[in-house]
C-alpha cells in the first residue's frame, strides 16, 4: 500500500525540531519547542572553511609497520568525508601540525590530540569552547572542538576500518552531531554499518546539512513531520526513521512533546517506524549515549520511556509507504505507541566471512556461495546457547527470505551469536539490506544490516613501481574499471585498467623508506580488507636526488590583520603529486587562502592572518602525497600597522584577464589619496578609484599564472598579494559515458553513471600551478566531486558520477581548473526510464 500525498504537504519552513541528533537546548520547558543548536558560525569562518590541526607529538605507540605520516593521511581522509557532503556549505581544511598547550585561537577550529583513554574507549569528540547565543540566529556558535584519539594504537592500525571509522565518527561530534540509530557513521561502533569506501550514509549527510545547508538542500530533498504519543502524552526522545526498502534510512528524534521533523530525504518511497532509544549498555551513561537537551538554566529534559516499536500507521509489519517529494514535507505522520517497562531487542550487529576475516556489516552475495550467511549478536537474541524462543528474522523489500531452520546457534560461540542463512530472490540487486528482528511483541529494525554484491571482493597480489611515468602497476583479482587504489589514506589517481585486468595508478610521493598500506576498493562497497591485510609497498629503490632538508619562507614575520603573498621553498617536497601540495599553519588564526605550486619545491601562498594573532609564532606544515614536512616557528605575527593598506579581489572575481580592466577592493581606513598599482613590480595605469574599488589597466602581454600585486597610497605600500592571471576560456571538447558513448540529444547523460569530460585549450602550466581544490565541476548549478583527474599537456580529462539529484533537461556544465573556466551551455540529462 502506498500513501501518496493524501496527507497535506507543506514547504519545508516548519519550526518543528529535527530531534536531538544535534546538541540542543530549548528556550522554555513548554511547547512550542524550537531548537537552539550548537554549530559553527559559517560567517566567522574564512570562505566557510573550518581548519583542523593535528597534535605534532602523535601517539606514543603505533601498530607494527605504521607511521605518523600514514596516520595523518587517514585522519585527513576522515575529515574529507564530511567536507565533501554536497548539501552542506561547511568545508574542512588541514591546517597543519600543532604543539598542544598553545593559546586558544580566536578563529574557530578543531584540534586533534592523542591521550590515554579508559579501556574500551577508542576516542571522543566534543565542543570545548562555545560562544554566546546569537540573537535572531537561533544557534550557539561553536568556537573550538576537540577530537581525542588514543595515544596507544598498537592494536588499532591507522589503515584499519576500525580506526578510520572512529575518526569519521568523532569528526561528526566535533561538527555538532550526536548519535543516531540508522547504522550510519554517527551510530555507535556496535551498530555502525559503514565501511571505509562508504563511510557515511544519507542520515549522516542530512544531519550535517540541517546545520550547514546549501541554498538548494531543501529544494532538492524532502521531509516528513508528525508526532509520537502514548495515550495523550507526547513521547520524548523517540527515534523516528524513514527507510527505503533497499535504500536510505534517515532519522530524527522527537521533542519533549513528541513532535518530530525528518529532513534530507531523497525523493522516493519510504516506510516509517518509531522506536525507543536503546537501553544503556555497560559504560554508557545514558540510553543511546545521548546528551539530552537542556533548558535555559541548564536543566536536562527527561528521556522518554520505553515503548513497542511500531511501523506507520499502526503495525508491527511494514505495509504502508509514504512518497517523499523534493522541496516539500509531508505532515500528519503520527504514531500512537504502547509503553513497556523493559527494553526489547536492541544493539544488534552483524558479521559475515567472505574469507577468513570477519566483515562488519555483513557482506553477502546474490550468487550461490557456501559462506552466504551472517552471524548476529545483540540484546535479546540468544537464550541458553540457542536463538531466543520465537525469534524471527525477515528482510525489508523482499530481496531474500530467512527460513526458520536457518536461524540457529553459531557453533563457535552459541552463547552470543545466532547464524542466519538466506534464500535470495532471483535477480536480487546489489545494495544495502535492512533486517527486522521480531519476538513476541518485540520488533527491532536494523538498517544496513548487510550489503549484497554480485562479485567477490578485490584482492591485491603485487604493486610494482614503474619508473618511466612514476606510476604503480597493481595486479590481483576481482578488479574492474571502478576499482580504486589507496596508499594509506591517499587515493591514488586512476590512470588505466588494462586488458590484463591490471590497474595503473599514480604513485603518491613519500620519503624513501616509507611503508605504505595499499588497499583496493570497488564501487559496490567491498575492499581488499575483506580478504587480506593491506599489501605493504615500501618506497625503496625509487629514483631520488639528494636535496637539502628544511623549509624557508620569503618573510619571517607578518602583521596581524593582513593577507600577503609568501614564497615557500621546500626542496624535500619533490615533484607535486597529482592530488596537489597542501600547506597549513599550526593555528586557525593563520590560514592559506590560496596556494600555487611551482617547480623544485617552490610554492606561492596567500597567507591570511587574524587581527587577534599578534604576538604569536606558528609552525608550517607541508604535505605532498605521503610526504609530511613541518617547520617549527616558521612565522612570527607582529602587531597590525597603524597605516594599513589591504587589497583583495572583489567577490566573484577569480583573477585578471590580460588586455582588460582589472579591479581590486582596497581597505585603507587611515589613509587617503590616489592609489598606485604594480604587477610583478611594474607600475600600471589606474583608471579610477571610487569608494574603495580600484580599477586599473591589465597589460595584454601578461602570461597566465600567479602575479604579485601591490597597491600604494599616501606613501605607504601594501604587502604583496598573489592574483591569478587568467588565460582565454578553455573548451569542453567531449563528454563521454561508458565506453566511447558521446553524450548528445540521442544519447543523453543519466543520473548515476560515470561521465568522462575532456577540457582543451589550457596552458601547459596548468599542471605546474594549482590550488586546492584544483578542479570544480557543476551540472545545473549542483557541484559534483571528481573521482579522477588526468593532465594531458594542454588538456585535462576527469571523471565524475552524475548525481541522482540532478534534474532532467538540457543543463549547463561548468568546469573551473585553476581559475580557468570552461562551459557547456546545454548538457542533455534524462531520467533512467
Amino acid at each position: 500500500m502506498n500513501l501518496r500525498r493524501s496527507l497535506a504537504a507543506l514547504i519545508l519552513t516548519s519550526s518543528l525540531a529535527s530531534g536531538y541528533y544535534h546538541f540542543v537546548r530549548f528556550s522554555s520547558r513548554n511547547a512550542p519547542f524550537n531548537p537552539i543548536v550548537e554549530k559553527f558560525d559559517l560567517s566567522a569562518l574564512p570562505e566557510k572553511t573550518l581548519t583542523y590541526q593535528i597534535a605534532e607529538n602523535g601517539p606514543v605507540v603505533l601498530a607494527a609497520g605504521d607511521s605518523f605520516p600514514a596516520l595523518v593521511s587517514q585522519i585527513r581522509a576522515a575529515a574529507r568525508v564530511w567536507s565533501e557532503v554536497e548539501t552542506s556549505e561547511l568545508r574542512l581544511r588541514f591546517g597543519g601540525l600543532f604543539a598542544p598547550g598553545q593559546p586558544v585561537p580566536a578563529t574557530p577550529g578543531v584540534d586533534v590530540v592523542f591521550e590515554e583513554l579508559p579501556p574500551g574507549v577508542n576516542g571522543y569528540g566534543s565542543v570545548t569552547v562555545r560562544g554566546d547565543l546569537i540573537p535572531g540566529a537561533n544557534f550557539v556558535p561553536i568556537q573550538r572542538s576537540q577530537i581525542v584519539l588514543s595515544r596507544d594504537l598498537a592494536n588499532r592500525p591507522s589503515w584499519g576500518s576500525a580506526f578510520f571509522l572512529t575518526a569519521v565518527h568523532e569528526f561528526g561530534h566535533a561538527l555538532g552531531l550526536q548519535h543516531s540509530f540508522t547504522s550510519g557513521a554517527m551510530a555507535t561502533e556496535i551498530t555502525r554499518g559503514t565501511t571505509k569506501i562508504r563511510p557515511i550514509t544519507p542520515d549522516d549527510a542530512a544531519g550535517l546539512s540541517v546545520l550547514y545547508p546549501t541554498p538548494t538542500f531543501r529544494q532538492q530533498l524532502g521531509g516528513i513531520t508528525g508526532r509520537v504519543t502514548a495515550g495523550n502524552d507526547g513521547m520524548a526522545m523517540a527515534s523516528v526513521v524513514a527507510i527505503a526498502p533497499r535504500g536510505a534510512a534517515v532519522s530524527a528524534l522527537t521533542n519533549p512533546d513528541g513532535t518530530f521533523k525528518i529532513e534530507g530525504l531523497p525523493p522516493g518511497q519510504y516506510y516509517l517506524y518509531a522506536h525507543p532509544l536503546p537501553g544503556a549498555l555497560q559504560g554508557e551513561p545514558t540510553p543511546g549515549n545521548i546528551l539530552p537537551p537542556v533548558d535555559p538554566t541548564g536543566r536536562a529534559f527527561d528521556f522518554g520511556s520505553n515503548f513497542d516499536t511500531l511501523f506507520f500507521p499502526a503495525s508491527r509489519t511494514p505495509f504502508v509507504t509514504v512518497t517523499v517529494t523534493a522541496g516539500e514535507a509531508m505532515e500528519g505522520i503520527n504514531f500512537s505507541v504502547t509503553r513497556r517497562t523493559t527494553p526489547g531487542i536492541h544493539s544488534v550487529q552483524t558479521y559475515s566471512f567472505p574469507g577468513q576475516l570477519a566483515v562488519k556489516p555483513a557482506q553477502l552475495y546474490s550468487t550461490e556461495n557456501p559462506r552466504n550467511f551472517l552471524v548476529a549478536t545483540g540484546v535479546g537474541l540468544v537464550q541458553n546457547n540457542q536463538p531466543a524462543p520465537g525469534l524471527q528474522i525477515t528482510t525489508l523489500g523482499g530481496f531474500a527470505t530467512v527460513p526458520g531452520n536457518r536461524i540457529r546457534p553459531y557453533a563457535p560461540s552459541p552463547g552470543f551469536y545466532v547464524e542466519v542463512g538466506f534464500q535470495f530472490a532471483p535477480f536480487a540487486q546489489e545494495g544495502p539490506g535492512h533486517l527486522l528482528f521480531t519476538r513476541g511483541t518485540d520488533l527491532y529494525v536494523l538498517p544496513n544490516a548487510l550489503r549484497l554484491a554480485q562479485r567477490p571482493a578485490p584482492q591485491i597480489a603485487a604493486v610494482t613501481w614503474r619508473a618511466e611515468d612514476s606510476s604503480a602497476v597493481v595486479t590481483g583479482q576481482n578488479f574492474g574499471p571502478d576499482t580504486r587504489i589507496h596508499f594509506d589514506g591517499i587515493p591514488a589517481v586512476h590512470r588505466a585498467f588494462d586488458d590484463q585486468g591490471r590497474l595503473v595508478v599514480g604513485l603518491p610521493p613519500a620519503l624513501p623508506g616509507h611503508r605504505s598500506a595499499v588497499t583496493a576498493f570497488n564501487s559496490d562497497g567491498q575492499s581488499s580488507l575483506f580478504l587480506q591485510a593491506p599489501y605493504e609497498f615500501v618506497y625503496e629503490g625509487l629514483t631520488e636526488t639528494s636535496v637539502a632538508a628544511g623549509i624557508t619562507l620569503s618573510t619571517a614575520t607578518l602583521p596581524a590583520g593582513t593577507e600577503s603573498l609568501v614564497e615557500i621553498t621546500a626542496p624535500q617536497l619533490g615533484a607535486a603529486a597529482e592530488g596537489g601540495i597542501q600547506a597549513g599553519f599550526s593555528t586557525s588564526d593563520i590560514q592559506i587562502r590560496r596556494l600555487w605550486t611551482a617547480t623544485n619545491g617552490r610554492l606561492l601562498a596567500n597567507v591570511w592572518v587574524s587581527p587577534a594573532a599578534a604576538g604569536s609564532f606558528a609552525s608550517l606544515t607541508l604535505s605532498n602525497g605521503l610526504r609530511l614536512l613541518n617547520q617549527p616557528n616558521a612565522l612570527q605575527i607582529t602587531a597590525s600597522p597603524a597605516r594599513l593598506i589591504q587589497a583583495s579581489l572583489p567577490p566573484g572575481v577569480s583573477g585578471l584577464v590580460p588586455g582588460t580592466a582589472g579591479q581590486l577592493l582596497v581597505h585603507s581606513p587611515q589613509l587617503a589619496g590616489s592609489p598606485t598599482v604594480s604587477l610583478n613590480g611594474q607600475a600600471v595605469s589606474v583608471i579610477s578609484y571610487d569608494n574603495g574599488l580600484l580599477t586599473f589597466v591589465v597589460p595584454a602581454n601578461l602570461p597566465a599564472g600567479p602575479i604579485a600585486v601591490r597597491v600604494g597610497m599616501a606613501g605607504e605600500v601594501a604587502l604583496p598579494l598573489a592574483v591569478q592571471v587568467l588565460p582565454p576560456p578553455a573548451l569542453i571538447t567531449s563528454v563521454i559515458a561508458g565506453i566511447n558513448q558521446t553524450i548528445s540529444e540521442a544519447r543523453p547523460a543519466r543520473p548515476g553513471e560515470i561521465l568522462t569530460v575532456t577540457v582543451s585549450g589550457l596552458p601547459e602550466s596548468v599542471s605546474a600551478f594549482g590550488s586546492s581544490p584544483r578542479l570544480t565541476v557543476a551540472v545545473g548549478g549542483i557541484e559534483h566531486r571528481t573521482i579522477s583527474v588526468t593532465a594531458l599537456g594542454s588538456a585535462v580529462q576527469f571523471q565524475f558520477i552524475l548525481q541522482n539529484s540532478v534534474p532532467t533537461g538540457n543543463l549547463p556544465l561548468n568546469v573551473t581548473i585553476d581559475g580557468i573556466s570552461a562551459n557547456l551551455p546545454a548538457l542533455p540529462v534524462r531520467g533512467l526510464n
